[in-house]
C-alpha cells in the first residue's frame, strides 16, 4: 500500500518571508529584551511513518526500475477489490454512453494548423486550414466543430489566451456551442492526442483573461434543444510564463528540493523573495474556464502547471463529463464546478468526473493554509459521480464535500458519490465540514462511514502498488514532495521602533513569522505529464482513443 499521512516534527531554523504577528501588549518592560524565539513545524510525506501503510521511495523507485527493465509490466497485488473491478464497465463504455448522449455537431468542420495553415484560408477543408485557433471559434456558429493539428496556440497576435465569449459576461455574450478536438497531424489524416501535441503553452505574456474561456449559454428561460460542447485532447500549460525562483539546492529560499526539479518553488502574486528569478507573471488566471449549459463534456486533455485551477466551471441546466484528463501540478483546485441556475432548475443539473488522474495540487500559499483539493463537490448541482479516478499527493485533500445548499430540503436531495477511485500520499483523501470542528479528515477505507457521500460510496481504497504507474512520474519532483517540509520560525523584538511606538499608544506588540517550504508548486515536465496515460487498467487516465 502506499501512505497517505504526513508526519509532523519540530526542529529550528530560520527562513525569510515575514509577515505581522500581533502579541498582548501588556508585558512587563524591564523582561522586554529584544528576543527571537524560533518555532518551527515541518509537514512531511515521510515513509515509514505507519505500519501496513508504507511508501519506501528508495524501494519504490527500484522496483519502478527493475519494472522499467521487464516492460513496465503493472504490479496490482491480491486485493479481492481490486480483482473485482476488471468486470466493471471501462472507460470505453462510459465513452460510448457519452457519445450517445452528446451527439455530434451537425453543423460545419473547421480546420486549424498552426505549421500549414494560412491566416487567410476559410479553413473549411484539410488543404485549406487556417493558423489561428481563435479566428476559427470567431467564425464557427453553434453546432460546428474544430479540429486542431498539433503545435502550440496562443491567440490572436500571439496576445496569449483563447476566448468563446467574452470572460464573466456570459449574460451579454452568450458564446456558442462548439466542439474542438486537438491532436491532429498538420495533414489531418491521423488522429493521435500523444503524438500531435496540441498546446496552449504561452511564453511571456501578461495575461487579462483565463488561458480558455468557453461560453455557451441559452437566452433566460429557453426551452428548446440543449448544445453540445466538446473540448477534447488539448494541453494547457503556465509553466513557460509562470513565475518561480531558480533552481538552486544550496539556497533553502528558493525551494528546490533536489537537483532534478525544474525550478524551485512558485512566487505568489506579490510576492518578491530577495533571489534570482524563472518565468514571467504570478497573476492569478485560470487554465480552462467555462460558463456553459447543455451536453458538455472535457477529455483527454492535459492540464499542468496551472497557477490558479486546471478547471473552474459554471454549469448551468444539463450535464457536465470530465472524463480521461491528467491533472498536475495545479495550485489552489485540479476542478471545480459550481451550479449556475436558480434553484429550481438544481435537480436538473449533474455532473460526472471520472477516470482522470490528479497528482500534485497545491494550496493557495507556501504556508500551505487553504485550498489545495484535487476535486470539489461544489453547490448548485444535483448529482455528483466521482468515479475510477486516481488521486495522489494533494497537498490538502483529495476530496473535499464541505459545502451544504441553503435550502435543506435541496441539501437533502443532493446526490454525492464517491466509489471505486484510488487514493495515495495525500495529505487527506477526503475532507468534510463537521460541526464543532473546522474539518474531518476521512481516509480512503473509511469513506463507506461518511454520510455526506452517497448513495454511492464503495470500492475507494488506498492505490495498490504499480510500479508502471509509479515510474511514470517524474522522479525527482515525487521525492521532493515526498519529502517535503514546511519550516516557520517565529521572533519578536520587544525594542524595535514600531513596538516601542505601540507600546507608548498602548497599541499590540508585533512579531514575525517566516515561512520556508522545501518545495512549493515548482514546475512538473509537462511532456512527462503524457506519460501517465494508461498506466493503470480502469483507473485513471487511460490511453486516449
Amino acid at each position: 500500500m502506499i501512505n497517505n499521512h504526513f508526519e509532523i516534527q519540530k526542529i529550528n531554523s530560520f527562513g525569510f518571508f515575514s509577515k505581522t504577528l500581533y502579541i498582548y501588549p501588556k508585558l512587563n518592560p524591564i523582561a522586554m529584551k529584544a528576543t527571537r524565539i524560533a518555532a518551527v513545524v515541518t509537514l512531511m510525506l515521510a515513509a515509514c511513518t505507519i505500519a501496513n501503510a508504507q511508501l519506501n521511495l528508495k524501494g519504490l523507485k527500484e522496483k519502478a526500475q527493475n519494472a522499467a527493465k521487464k516492460g513496465l509490466e503493472s504490479v496490482t497485488g491480491n486485493d479481492s477489490k481490486g480483482a473485482s473491478q476488471a468486470a466493471k464497465p471501462s472507460l470505453s463504455d462510459a465513452l460510448k454512453s457519452a457519445a450517445s448522449a452528446v451527439p455530434a455537431g451537425k453543423g460545419k468542420t473547421f480546420y486549424v494548423s498552426v505549421s500549414t495553415g494560412s491566416a487567410r484560408a476559410d479553413g473549411l477543408s484539410a488543404s485549406t486550414p487556417m493558423k489561428d485557433l481563435q479566428k476559427a471559434i470567431d467564425a464557427a456558429e453553434n453546432n460546428d466543430e474544430i479540429l486542431v493539428a498539433e503545435g502550440n496556440y496562443l491567440g490572436n497576435l500571439d496576445r496569449g489566451y483563447i476566448q468563446c465569449g467574452k470572460f464573466a459576461d456570459s449574460s451579454h455574450d452568450p458564446g456558442k456551442f462548439i466542439s474542438i478536438y486537438g491532436g491532429y497531424s498538420p495533414d489531418f489524416s491521423e488522429r493521435d492526442v500523444i503524438k500531435y501535441v496540441t498546446k496552449l503553452q504561452p511564453v511571456e505574456h501578461q495575461f487579462i483573461a483565463p488561458l480558455f474561456n468557453v461560453n455557451a449559454r441559452r437566452p433566460f428561460d429557453y426551452t428548446g434543444p440543449m448544445g453540445n460542447v466538446v473540448i477534447d485532447g488539448l494541453v494547457f500549460d503556465f509553466g513557460e510564463s509562470n513565475l518561480y525562483c531558480k533552481a538552486n539546492v544550496s539556497d533553502p529560499i528558493t525551494g528546490t528540493p533536489n537537483e532534478g526539479v525544474l525550478t524551485g518553488r512558485f512566487i505568489e502574486p506579490g510576492a518578491s523573495p530577495n533571489v534570482p528569478s524563472v518565468g514571467y507573471s504570478n497573476g492569478d488566471e485560470y487554465a480552462l474556464h467555462l460558463d456553459v449549459e447543455g451536453n458538455v463534456r472535457i477529455s483527454n486533455c492535459i492540464f499542468v502547471n496551472c497557477r490558479d485551477y486546471g478547471i473552474q466551471a459554471l454549469m448551468g441546466k444539463g450535464h457536465i463529463e470530465i472524463c480521461n484528463n491528467v491533472f498536475i501540478a495545479c495550485r489552489y483546485s485540479a476542478c471545480q464546478v459550481r451550479g449556475n441556475t436558480k434553484e429550481a432548475d438544481i435537480p436538473q443539473v449533474s455532473l460526472d468526473f471520472h477516470h482522470n488522474t490528479v497528482l500534485f495540487t497545491w494550496t493557495r500559499t507556501k504556508a500551505f493554509e487553504d485550498m489545495g483539493q484535487g476535486f470539489r463537490f461544489m453547490n448548485g448541482i444535483r448529482t455528483i459521480n466521482v468515479h475510477n479516478n486516481i488521486f495522489g499527493c494533494n497537498s490538502n485533500c483529495a476530496v473535499e464535500r464541505v459545502f451544504y445548499e441553503a435550502n435543506a430540503a435541496m441539501e437533502k436531495e443532493k446526490i454525492s458519490n464517491l466509489y471505486d477511485n484510488y487514493f495515495f500520499a495525500n495529505r487527506r483523501d477526503l475532507e468534510l465540514a463537521a460541526p464543532g470542528v473546522a474539518t474531518i479528515s476521512v481516509p480512503a477505507a473509511r469513506i463507506e462511514e461518511a454520510e455526506q457521500i452517497g448513495p454511492k460510496f464503495e470500492g475507494n481504497m488506498e492505490m495498490p502498488e504499480n510500479e508502471a504507474f509509479i515510474s511514470a512520474i517524474d522522479q525527482p519532483y515525487l521525492e521532493g514532495f515526498m519529502t517535503l517540509k514546511i519550516i516557520s520560525s517565529q521572533s519578536y523584538n520587544a525594542n524595535s521602533a514600531a513596538n516601542q511606538v505601540n507600546r507608548l499608544f498602548g497599541l499590540n506588540q508585533q512579531g514575525s513569522e517566516i515561512v520556508r517550504p522545501s518545495m512549493y508548486c515548482n514546475k512538473y515536465p509537462w511532456e512527462k505529464a503524457k506519460d501517465l496515460f494508461g498506466k493503470v487498467d480502469n483507473y485513471g487516465a487511460q490511453l486516449p482513443k
